[in-house]
């Protein structure tokens, strides 16, 4: 979240963990994301996407929005990520609107392949499931894009049937989506951080199984994506997150620091997004989401730049 490094192809991204990240299904056009509350429903998820921070891992640099093909490498292969524009052939055009709720949610396709997870669905399984009608409304109002994407190449043998669900079953965490989308306060917050912008992805440290230490849940990833340093964003005074409220909320608005400085690398991708990112929350939920991380345990855990 604050600070992280930018994306870039030639590595994981976001989870970096011993199963790779997912391939995330959030983008779109670049007009501003209205309010949450928007009875129209490509406008609402249109608002969900950019409260995802744009999902940028599917549009590569100076392609089509959602086109997928960006290349991610890992411990145990190559992928590209995928097209999730609504063409039949290539993209999610013929899936059911379950369908693509279901990759989002449990990583299957409608084939029952399971997805490695650039897009961290175990997380994603917490978002609320009108939330998540939106983004499909969304998703099928991006223009169609025709174009095979590169096949992936594993280096481990039997990764995805033997190691990828033993793993998952083992060491994933697993958001539970509420009955609702909260709309307000520091549940609204945590609902945002947690599910919605999976902050912890980048900013919590990962252990010996690279798996998230959720005990120490936002408390910095020293070895973060593509290699980058990633802030302790609890509210610890000596190696934390001790801006104010208002100060973090006019960061995720315009990337500024208090300091004068301005965020870069992965936090400015989702701060600016693709068709929306943090920039165009509200000021409610923007605050909302400094309350939250507000509330959480201060955790000690310096995080040094390399």
């Amino acid at each position: 979240m604050l600070g992280a490094g930018r994306v870039a192809p030639g590595r994981w991204v976001l989870t970096v963990t011993l199963v790779g990240v997912a391939l995330g299904l959030v983008g779109g056009r670049s007009a501003r994301a209205q309010g949450p509350t928007t009875s129209d429903p490509v406008a609402r998820g249109r608002y969900i996407f950019a409260a995802a921070g744009g999902c940028g891992c599917h549009t590569a640099k100076d392609q089509p929005v959602n086109s997928g093909g960006r290349k991610y490498e890992g411990l145990f292969g190559t992928v590209y990520s995928s097209k999730i524009t609504p063409d039949r052939q290539t993209g999610i055009g013929s899936w059911t609107d379950d369908q693509i709720i279901t990759a989002i949610r449990l990583g299957r396709r409608p084939n029952g392949e399971r997805l490695i997870p650039v897009h961290p669905y175990p997380v994603f399984n917490g978002m609320a499931g009108e939330d998540l009608r939106a983004v499909v409304a969304f998703l099928r109002s991006v223009p169609p894009v025709s174009r095979p994407n590169p096949p992936k190449k594993s280096v481990v043998p039997l990764f995805e049937s033997v190691f990828l669900p033993a793993w998952l079953a083992a060491f994933a965490p697993r958001e539970s989506p509420p009955p609702a989308a909260p709309t307000s306060g520091v549940a609204r917050g945590e609902y945002l951080v947690r599910a919605v912008g999976h902050c912890g992805e980048c900013h919590t440290p990962r252990g010996i199984t690279y798996a998230t230490d959720n005990a120490r849940f936002l408390a910095g990833n020293q070895n973060g994506p593509e290699d980058s340093v990633e802030p302790n964003l609890t509210p610890d005074k000596d190696t934390g997150l001790t801006w104010s409220e208002e100060e973090i909320a006019e960061y995720l608005g315009t990337g500024n620091k208090p300091d004068g400085d301005v965020g870069g690398g992965l936090m400015d991708e989702m701060i600016q997004g693709t068709a929306g990112g943090y920039k165009d929350l509200t000021k409610a939920d923007r605050l909302a989401i400094a309350r939250y991380l507000k509330t959480i345990p201060p955790i000690r855990n310096k995080i040094t730049k390399k």
